[in-house]
């Protein structure tokens, strides 16, 4: 399966403590069954403190959505996004997991070495690789690399460019507070792999340019 969540832009630092985890039921093959085990799945990541968790048409945890109602929501046709801004908590869920033996396709996104290593130490084989080749062509017509930052945080592209640069413009002029910056930019992806820790600290780093 192809990821939404390849695409993530900017160096490497910025990169360490962003994780992407999906879960979908396959239909078909795995899917009979599959809600209640996503409630458990879900449970588990709640316990290790994902960084948002979203889900389409109803919203995030990042924004106050209530994690009960959305569990007893969920059924054989569900899927689970989220990130994780801390390795060690996302080794932790993974590793509960892997424990359960719940036969639902689990992906995981991050740095190449960061995720390989991670499979290494719980002693998992992936069973697919996907690597995102960048961007092609002229990028010169590209944004500014914090815009895409940002903005490549939403693999669905809902976080536009221009929403993006306005929010950076804003942060710099101090018209803006963080908190509120990233609010605005979490709401639009609806998935839930939009790090807003990670968006803290690319706001921060643009506060402190002239």
């Amino acid at each position: 399966n192809m990821t939404h969540s390849l695409h993530r832009q900017g160096k490497s630092e910025s990169l360490k403590d962003d994780f992407v985890l999906l879960c979908t039921p396959a239909k078909g093959v795995n899917a009979k069954g599959a809600g209640k085990k996503l409630k458990k799945i879900l449970r588990i990541i709640l316990e290790e403190g994902p960084a948002n968790i979203g889900f389409y048409g109803i919203g995030s945890v990042a924004d106050g959505l209530e994690t009960e109602a959305v569990i007893a929501s969920l059924d054989d046709t569900s899927r689970l996004r989220c990130c994780f801004d801390d390795r060690d908590k996302l080794v932790a869920a993974v590793e509960k997991i892997k424990k359960g033996n719940f036969g639902l396709s689990i992906v995981i996104s991050g740095g190449i070495s960061e995720v390989q290593d991670l499979a290494r130490e719980l002693d998992l084989t992936p069973h697919t690789i996907h690597l995102s080749c960048g961007i092609l062509g002229d990028t010169d017509c590209l944004p500014d690399e914090p815009v895409l930052e940002l903005s490549t945080m939403c693999g669905h592209g809902l976080i536009s460019h221009r929403l993006a640069s306005t929010i950076i413009q804003k942060t710099r002029a101090g018209v803006l507070d963080i908190e509120k910056a990233v609010a605005i930019l979490r709401k639009p992806c609806t998935c839930g792999i939009f790090n807003p820790t990670r968006a803290r600290g690319i706001l921060a780093a643009q506060q402190n340019i002239n």
